[in-house]
């Protein structure tokens, strides 16, 4: 009985998909990472929820933020930020040294010992942040204003800016420009191949939200789409792009 529920689920989504999407390259949808795929992609988990909260308050998600990005794995940050929250050391009056101390502990990741990169580095730029005295003005903001004014926070540039912007606003003015979406965009060609992630970065992201807007995308939940669709996939993605250049 489960299996034939199942079928019928996947046939209302099929039929929707058939009145919706009427003028799709169906052809191009059946192959991998094309504009047609992704259009199908987000279709199918259009009434799929997506939470991309951290934290409970501002204050937090940029803290937990900070703990994550480039060269860090998600787990990692997420293991440092719920430390330093079970803690308490989110606050204004928190010294560098109690953060320091916090994070260069060693956590247990999957029943091994692991050590936090940069630790030294982050707890400086988190202390930075935590000692300004505008701080209670990002929690009037929104949007693109919230993520210009997180720029001026040391430590944080357009990718965290807008990570935070959309997790605790839902906001659907900023993108997420990580390497996974540069990759899908370089694939179905909404990204240039000159444009480089960090230079071009409000190049690819106006391009991104184009795209979502062209197909009537929410950007959030189709940036969450592709994001996880290629970090799984990232060694196949490698390969389709290099074929590409040949």
């Amino acid at each position: 009985m489960k299996n034939r529920v199942m079928y019928f689920d996947e046939c209302d989504k099929i039929y929707e998909l058939s009145r919706n999407l009427s003028d799709i390259d169906w052809e191009e949808a059946g192959r991998l990472y094309t504009k047609s795929y992704w259009e199908v992609q987000y279709y199918l988990a259009k009434h799929e929820s997506y939470s991309y909260k951290l934290g409970t308050n501002l204050l937090e998600e940029i803290v937990a933020c900070l703990l994550g990005g480039y060269g860090l794995k998600a787990e990692m940050g997420l293991l440092a930020f719920h430390r330093m929250r079970n803690l308490r050391l989110i606050r204004p009056n928190v010294s560098l040294s109690e953060i320091e101390s916090a994070i260069c502990r060693p956590f247990n990741l999957n029943g091994k010992k692991v050590h936090y990169r940069f630790p030294h580095q982050k707890a400086k730029y988190i202390y930075s942040f935590l000692q300004r005295e505008d701080i209670d003005e990002f929690e009037n903001m929104y949007g693109c204003a919230l993520r210009n004014k997180l720029m001026s926070v040391n430590g944080i540039g357009p990718k965290t800016a807008s990570w935070i912007a959309r997790n605790f606003g839902n906001c659907e003015d900023v993108a997420i420009v990580d390497i996974h979406i540069y990759r899908a965009g370089r694939l179905a060609g909404f990204i240039d191949r000159n444009w480089d992630i960090q230079r071009d970065y409000f190049k690819i992201e106006e391009s991104f939200l184009d795209f979502c807007n062209s197909i009537n995308a929410s950007p959030s939940k189709m940036d969450s789409i592709i994001w996880n669709q290629m970090k799984a996939s990232s060694r196949r993605a490698i390969e389709l792009l290099n074929l590409k250049r040949m």
